[in-house]
């Protein structure tokens, strides 16, 4: 078996890059059809994907008919071209994590391979590959590893640029592609795209005292460049829907940051433990890490991309433990300076002549055991997910046209439009004059801010179980309503489900197709429904 291992390390080692390219997208990917959506993150992103698309406005996110700007676009652009290519399914969902997952472990692998050596390349490409998280993030929908890849790419992108700087190499492309990568990640996710990168370089070149890096950064046509990129996007929102900036930069980008009130308070010392648990077991190389020695290493670039790597993971851990509202995706950038310390741990071990059986015989079972356990977490995923929209939409599909009306009640199934192809806005009934609707994070909240900015199609999709029931009274004849909520609360509750059967059952969630006609109306339609 380990000399197999080898062999297959030598193998790898002389691959050539398109090869290696080819195989790590593979395997980044392979599992990715296995576990249906789970929600609300993969339905609420997917669903948002799959509205641009069907509806044709591809510059707005949309949140049920109405503008989501909780986050910028690039991942719906991604999504919603991967839905126009392959159809609409939940590994399609996931192409913008894998493309950023792949392109960053690729990005990561040549960066070493061009200042640390082929060996050290190709270790910390496998690392990477194999942690559970990052297999994991590469395979879900939505944005962290979309802005974690956009921050790697950058920070790789402007290392590189700095190291050539320094040497009198040829750094302009690189500085323009910095600037470019920069604004993606921007439009990823927010102003973090390019502050942590920004922080990151900024530090290393001030501890290197390398000044001719951080002009080569500044260059006029890099800026230029990002400018370009991801400015029009912003000023268009902002021309066509006033608040604008006000509620993505101040609100979603300054205030979520600073406030206490928004959900997933953590202590301050989260990210540790959640860090040194889903690497594993590439956790056990990092103790070297503290040790002086390995910063005393000045063979030629090893002090300055081990230094980057450590202040990486220092700024990117420290920015994300200062809020108090803390969620285990945002460290994701992290993952790629790990894993390339744990790569040189391992490259240094293998290196020493009293040592270096010992680490080879590490390294095989830990890399064995990453491989593992990247199959089993996604496995164990797959069987124990929560049930989602898609045997129901499944079941509507048959019978169900455009014109039909989805009534959500006292909950929104963000995947379930998606799942019945119905790109109508829905009737979401509940009690939306609460005021603690606007200061409480959910699903509430996030349909009340998008109505914000759309207040017509708020007031229609909105509704109160009044409402409804004037609605269905005033219906044109044949109109149909397919109704989405819980038998045992709502069956009694509504007079269009009071015995009905429901059309299509899926965990503790059904789907009644309700067509109001003369004894509904003659019975019900004087009076109004009982609330759940």
């Amino acid at each position: 078996m380990s000399r197999l291992l080898d062999a297959w390390m030598r193998r790898l080692e002389s691959l050539s890059r398109g090869w290696l390219f080819l195989i790590t997208g593979v395997w980044l990917c392979w599992l990715s059809w296995l576990r249906p959506m789970m929600l609300p993150d993969e339905g609420r992103y997917a669903g948002v994907a799959w509205a641009m698309l069907s509806t044709g406005q591809h510059g707005v996110p949309m949140l049920n008919g109405m503008p989501f700007f909780h986050k910028p676009p690039l991942y719906y652009w991604l999504a919603s071209t991967a839905f126009d290519v392959f159809g609409v399914h939940a590994w399609a969902a996931r192409l913008p994590s894998w493309l950023a997952a792949w392109l960053a472990t690729m990005a990561v692998y040549a960066f070493l391979r061009h200042y640390r050596g082929v060996r050290t390349a190709t270790v910390a490409l496998l690392v990477l590959a194999t942690q559970p998280f990052f297999f994991g993030a590469a395979q879900f929908a939505n944005l962290d590893m979309l802005v974690a890849g956009m921050i790697t790419l950058t920070t790789v992108a402007g290392a590189s640029t700095v190291l050539n700087a320094m040497r009198g190499k040829d750094w302009r492309w690189l500085a323009v592609a910095t600037g470019v990568l920069a604004a993606l990640g921007v439009l990823s996710k927010g102003l973090i795209g390019v502050v942590l990168p920004g922080g990151i370089l900024l530090i290393w070149i001030v501890m290197l005292r390398q000044w001719r890096g951080l002009r080569a950064l500044l260059w006029p046509p890099a800026i230029v460049a990002f400018l370009v990129v991801c400015l029009p996007w912003f000023w268009v929102m902002q021309e066509d829907y006033s608040g604008f900036f006000n509620y993505f930069f101040v609100y979603q980008q300054f205030d979520r940051f600073a406030e206490t009130g928004f959900n997933n308070r953590q202590p301050i010392w989260f990210y540790l433990p959640v860090l040194a648990g889903l690497i594993l077991p590439w956790t056990f190389w990092l103790g070297a890490v503290f040790r002086k020695t390995f910063w005393m290493e000045r063979e030629g670039d090893a002090y300055a991309v081990r230094l980057l790597m450590g202040i990486w993971v220092v700024v990117v851990l420290a920015f994300f433990s200062l809020p108090a509202s803390k969620l285990v995706g945002y460290v994701l950038p992290t993952l790629a300076p790990l894993g390339v310390l744990v790569a040189e741990v391992i490259v240094a071990g293998l290196s020493r002549a009293d040592d270096g059986e010992s680490t080879r015989r590490s390294y095989r079972v830990c890399l064995a055991t990453a491989v593992g356990l990247c199959v089993l977490m996604t496995v164990f995923v797959a069987i124990y997910s929560r049930p989602n929209s898609a045997p129901l939409g499944a079941a509507a599909r048959p019978q169900a046209k455009p014109g039909d009306q989805i009534v959500m009640l006292h909950a929104y199934a963000y995947d379930l439009p998606m799942a019945m192809r119905n790109a109508r806005p829905a009737w979401v009934v509940d009690d939306w004059n609460n005021p603690d609707i606007p200061r409480r994070d959910s699903w509430r909240k996030e349909l009340y801010d998008a109505g914000q900015f759309s207040p017509d199609v708020m007031k229609d999709a909105l509704i109160s179980v009044h409402e409804l029931q004037a609605r269905l009274c005033a219906a044109p004849a044949g109109q149909t309503f397919w109704f989405w909520g819980q038998p045992a609360e709502d069956q009694d509750a509504y007079p269009a489900l009071r015995g009905l059967a429901p059309f299509a059952v899926s965990g503790k969630r059904a789907l009644w197709r309700f067509v109001p006609d003369a004894a509904f109306r003659s019975q019900y339609c004087g009076g109004t429904p009982k609330s759940g």
